[in-house]
């Protein structure tokens, strides 16, 4: 059974049992909690290994930053500040992709609370009709 379909049986389960209080159980969840999402589910160890990475980029760009305020010559200035510059430029790319994660897994809770409701409604349609 795939995962999508596992969601969609519990989701049909809790409509049956609790009704419209099933939507209250689909409740907006802290950034905390939202950042911790990345390192659950298929692609967990990617979000490790940003977050590695990041770390490890963040510890270059403050190395070539301290370098470059240290060097006395153009061309090692400039080496430095290059180092600095590509570190920041790989530092903000994995931030950048941490919070589209984020709004993926977002949006992909406001899709299962819209099929919530929508198998909520089909439910009642069918109880008076």
């Amino acid at each position: 059974m795939t995962r999508t379909a596992e969601v969609d049986r519990l989701i049909r389960a809790a409509l049956e049992a609790e009704g419209v209080e099933g939507l209250e159980l689909v409740s907006e969840p802290s950034l905390p909690e939202m950042v911790t999402e990345l390192f659950r589910g298929r692609l967990r160890w990617i979000g490790g290994l940003f977050m590695v990475m990041i770390l490890v980029f963040f510890i270059v760009t403050v190395f070539c930053g301290l370098r470059f305020l240290d060097a006395q010559e153009v061309p090692d200035m400039i080496r430095w500040g290059a180092g600095f510059f590509f570190g920041l430029v790989a530092v903000l790319a994995g931030k950048i992709w941490y919070w589209m994660e984020i709004e993926r897994i977002t949006m992909t809770r406001e899709i299962k609370r819209v099929e919530l409701m929508v198998a909520h409604l089909a439910s009642e349609l069918r109880a008076r009709g």
